[in-house]
């Protein structure tokens, strides 16, 4: 039950923002064949889980051996990711690697909580030994928010909202025919399976503003940036917030999603022309 709660452990590293500065090294160059930032990931999930009970995997990356003195369970691994790979010399790797896990606390509860070590392995791609046991080191700061650039609010039950339900609808529910709600040519296809068992739309914004009425009567081909926030309810009622950033085109009339944004406009930074709908 423990480790198959990812939204608990999204939420708490959410709250759980390292304040400290980084001491994170930058990689010296791309990622290679010959890198071993998989093998420092298993290093640093076996460190991370050994117990007083069962140390032996760590012994897979570091023969000298060191035994746990936590109890079992106390410190569960989730994930874990490469932040940056350096060579300080010939055939020796410092990796550092950030790693998410829960963590026991006094009422016996786990707790999210993020965590960054940085480890040396040396060899080359034929094998690998850790020189040492993984040493914490400190996280990336959390930047201050951005903000986004749709500064105009529109109905949730205006046309362009209506357009925009509907296409969460068909995406995420598997309630009603994609193709209705998104423009010709488009590539997007429904997720298989569906992801949730209803959804709800609880805000819309756009970059374009719109004098009163003229959303319902776009003239074809035009073309507007909005950002959606919108609820997703599970099949047994659970709630996740997602936001989407669209281009929608109008059309006969109507409004047809052309793409998603793979990321919301953001003020003071030009849109990419990359943006227009459909590509």
């Amino acid at each position: 039950m423990i480790v198959a709660s990812p939204l608990a452990v999204i939420v708490g590293l959410t709250v759980l923002r390292p304040d400290v500065p980084s001491g994170v090294p930058h990689a010296d160059a791309p990622l290679g064949v010959d890198q071993p930032q998989g093998w420092a990931e298993m290093y640093i999930r076996s460190w991370l889980s050994a117990s007083r009970d069962d140390s032996a995997g760590l012994e897979a990356f570091y023969p000298a051996g060191q035994k746990s003195t936590r109890e079992v369970g106390t410190q569960i691994p989730v994930d874990t990711s490469t932040l940056s790979v350096t060579s300080p010399r010939q055939g020796s790797w410092t990796v550092v690697v950030a790693a998410s896990m829960l963590v026991q606390q006094f009422d016996g509860k786990h707790h999210a909580r993020l965590t960054c070590a940085q480890v040396n392995l040396v060899g080359s791609g034929e094998g690998y030994v850790a020189a040492a046991l993984p040493a914490p080191v400190a996280c990336p700061n959390t930047l201050a928010a951005v903000e986004s650039d749709y500064p105009e609010s529109a109905e949730l039950n205006g046309p362009i909202g209506q357009s925009v339900h509907g296409f969460l609808l068909a995406y995420l529910v598997g309630r009603g025919e994609l193709d209705r709600y998104i423009a010709p040519g488009t590539r997007i296809g429904v997720i298989v399976p569906p992801l949730y068992a209803e959804v709800q739309l609880l805000e819309l914004r756009t970059h374009e503003p719109f004098e009163p009425g003229q959303a319902a009567r776009p003239l074809d081909g035009t073309e507007i940036h909005v950002t959606a926030r919108a609820w997703g309810y599970d099949a047994i009622g659970q709630v996740t917030t997602v936001d989407y950033a669209l281009t929608l085109t109008a059309r006969a009339g109507r409004w047809e999603v052309g793409r998603i944004g793979p990321a919301p406009l953001l003020a003071g930074i030009p849109a990419s022309p990359s943006t227009k709908a459909g590509e």
